[in-house]
C-alpha cells in the first residue's frame, strides 16, 4: 500500500507538472483533485434489486454490514472501508471531512446526500479496499422520478473514480431494467475495461436447462447495449448458505463446483483493487496528456493558420491603403486641374482644399477596405469554428502520423476532444488561445512526458496478485461462517 500511495503522488505530480498549466491555457478539463489525498482502490457493485450486491459485500467484508432482503432495502450509495473502530458517517459530514477526498460529491446535491453513507470496521479484509454498495437498479421513467436525485449522473462519479466496477444480475432480472441499460450505454460507456458482469444466485436454478436459458436471456440483453464484436465474460456464482428457493422432490440440484471456481475469480479480483488501481492511475495519466496533447496540437493549428491569415489580410489591406494615396498624390494634379476647380466652384465648395478632398477619398477607400476586412475575418472565423473546420486543423496538426496509417486510436481520440474544441471555439474565440513559444514548449514537454516518464512510472512499483490461495480460502470460510445472517434471504 505504501507503494500505491507513492505512486499516486506521483502520478499527481505529473499531472500538476507537466499538464495543468496547458490545461488551464487551452480550456482543457482535467478529471483530477489538486488535493494529494491518496484514497484506497475502491470497487464499485451495480445491479438490480436483490441481485446480490450487499450479500457479497458482506461476504468479502466477513461480516454482517448491508442489510438484505428480497425488496429494495435502500436507496442511496454505501462506502465501506477499513477503520480502527466502527463508525457511521452521513454524506454531510463525509463530503465535509479535510481527511476523506469525497468533497467533489456535494455537487450532487442534498438529496444525495441524505442518502448517502460511509462506514467503518476493524477487518482485515477491507484493509486496502473501499466497496461501494449502490441502490438496486429499476425501471424508471425518469431519473428524479422515484429517488429524488441524480441516480445515473451518481453512477457515473463513481464508476469513472473506482478500480472495478462489478455489474450483478441475477435469475428472476437478466438485464431487463430500463435504468440498467442506460447505465451501461451511457455512463459505463468507455471504461468497460473496469468492469466485470456476474449472474448470481445459479445456485436457484433447479436444471441446468433453466440456467443455460437464462444465461442465453443475459448474453442477448448485453449484446443490445454493450456494442463489442465479441460478447462479454460473464461470471457465473452464487454465495454458499443463501439460497433462498427450496428444491422440489426428486430434483437433482445442477453441480456447483465450476460455479466455485468463477466466485474464486472475482473475489481475487476484488482484493487485487490496489493492483488494478495502479493500472487505472498510469493509464488514466496516460489517456489524459494524449488526450490533452491532441487538444492543444489542434488548437495551435487552428489558432496559427488563424493569425497567419488575418497578418496577410492586414498586411495587404496596408498595402492598398499605401498603394491607393501613393497614387492619389501622384496624381493629384490630374485629379485637381483646373476644369475640376472649375466645377468645385460652381458647387461651392471653394471652401475645400486639394488635400482636404484627397484626404476624405483615402478616408472612405480605408472605411470600404475595412468593411471587407471584418467581413472576410467574420467569415473566416465561421469557417473556422465548424466540424469541417476544426477536422482540417486535426488533419494538418497530424499530418505525418496520419500518413503512415490509418491510426483509428488517433481518430477516435480525435471525436471524443472535437466538442470540447468547438464549445471554446463558440463560446471563447480564437483569439483567447495561446500561440506563444511558452506553449510550444510546455507541449514537447508534455509530449516527452508521454513517452517518457508516464510508461516509466509502470517500473517502479511491482504490484504482485493480492490474493494469494490462503487469502481466498479465509475469505470463503468467513463468507461460510457468515451466511447464517442471511440464509433464506436475498439482498438489495
Amino acid at each position: 500500500m505504501d507503494d500505491l500511495i507513492k505512486l499516486e503522488r506521483n502520478v499527481r505530480s505529473i499531472y500538476a507538472r507537466k499538464l495543468s498549466l496547458l490545461a488551464s491555457r487551452y480550456r482543457f478539463n482535467l478529471p483530477v483533485s489538486e488535493k494529494d489525498v491518496p484514497g484506497s482502490p475502491r470497487v464499485l457493485f451495480l445491479g438490480n434489486h436483490s441481485s446480490g450486491k450487499s450479500s457479497f459485500i458482506n461476504y468479502i467484508a466477513g461480516a454482517d454490514i448491508q442489510k438484505s432482503g428480497m425488496a429494495p432495502t435502500d436507496d442511496g450509495f454505501t462506502l465501506v472501508t477499513y477503520g480502527e473502530e466502527v463508525e457511521t458517517l452521513d454524506g454531510q459530514t463525509l463530503v465535509s471531512h479535510p481527511e476523506l477526498d469525497y468533497q467533489e460529491l456535494a455537487s450532487l446535491g442534498p438529496e444525495f446526500l441524505s442518502k448517502l453513507c460511509f462506514k467503518t470496521y476493524p477487518l482485515e479484509n477491507l484493509r486496502h479496499l473501499t466497496l461501494i454498495d449502490s441502490p438496486g437498479m429499476i425501471d424508471s421513467t425518469s431519473n428524479h422520478q422515484l429517488r429524488g436525485y441524480d441516480f445515473r449522473e451518481c453512477v457515473r462519479r463513481f464508476a469513472e473514480r473506482a478500480d472495478l466496477i462489478l455489474f450483478f444480475f441475477d435469475p428472476d432480472k437478466p438485464g431487463t431494467t430500463g435504468e440498467a441499460i442506460s447505465v451501461f450505454t451511457n455512463q459505463l460507456a468507455g471504461i468497460d475495461h473496469k468492469l466485470l458482469i456476474v449472474l448470481n444466485k445459479v445456485d436457484l436454478f433447479d436444471n441446468i436447462q433453466d440456467f443455460a436459458r437464462t444465461y442465453g436471456t443475459l448474453c442477448w440483453n448485453l449484446s443490445k447495449t454493450i456494442p463489442a464484436k465479441d460478447a462479454p465474460r460473464i461470471y457465473t456464482t452464487y454465495l454458499p448458505g443463501f439460497a433462498t428457493r427450496p428444491l422440489e422432490e426428486n430434483v437433482k440440484p445442477i453441480p456447483l463446483d465450476d460455479f466455485d471456481i468463477s466466485r474464486g475469480e472475482v473475489v481475487s479480483e476484488i482484493m487485487r483493487a490496489p493492483a488494478r488501481r495502479a493500472d487505472n492511475l498510469v493509464s488514466g495519466l496516460l489517456s489524459h496528456a494524449h488526450r490533452l496533447s491532441v487538444h492543444v496540437k489542434v488548437c495551435l493549428e487552428a489558432v496559427s493558420a488563424y493569425r497567419r491569415l488575418v497578418s496577410r489580410l492586414r498586411l495587404g489591406f496596408t498595402a492598398i491603403l499605401l498603394l491607393t494615396t501613393g497614387v492619389g498624390w501622384l496624381t493629384r494634379s490630374w485629379w485637381f486641374s483646373p476644369d475640376w476647380e472649375l466645377a468645385l466652384n460652381e458647387r461651392n465648395w471653394d471652401g475645400l482644399s486639394q488635400p482636404g478632398i484627397a484626404l476624405g477619398i483615402v478616408i472612405v477607400l480605408a472605411a470600404l477596405f475595412w468593411w471587407f476586412l471584418s467581413l472576410g475575418l467574420r467569415n473566416l472565423r465561421r469557417s473556422i469554428e465548424t466540424e469541417e473546420g476544426v477536422d482540417v486543423f486535426f488533419k494538418r496538426a497530424f499530418k505525418e502520423e496520419l500518413s503512415v496509417k490509418k491510426r483509428a486510436d488517433l481518430y477516435s481520440t480525435w471525436e471524443s476532444i472535437k466538442p470540447g474544441i468547438l464549445e471554446i471555439m463558440r463560446v471563447h474565440g480564437l483569439r483567447s488561445l495561446s500561440a506563444s513559444a511558452s506553449s510550444k514548449k510546455i507541449l514537447r514537454n508534455l509530449e516527452a512526458t508521454i513517452e517518457i516518464e508516464i510508461p516509466a512510472l509502470r517500473h517502479r512499483v511491482d504490484f504482485e496478485n493480492q490474493t494469494t490461495p490462503e487469502e481466498e480460502k479465509t475469505v470463503k470460510q468467513e463468507g461460510n461462517d457468515n451466511a447464517h445472517l442471511s440464509t433464506g434471504e436475498t439482498e438489495n
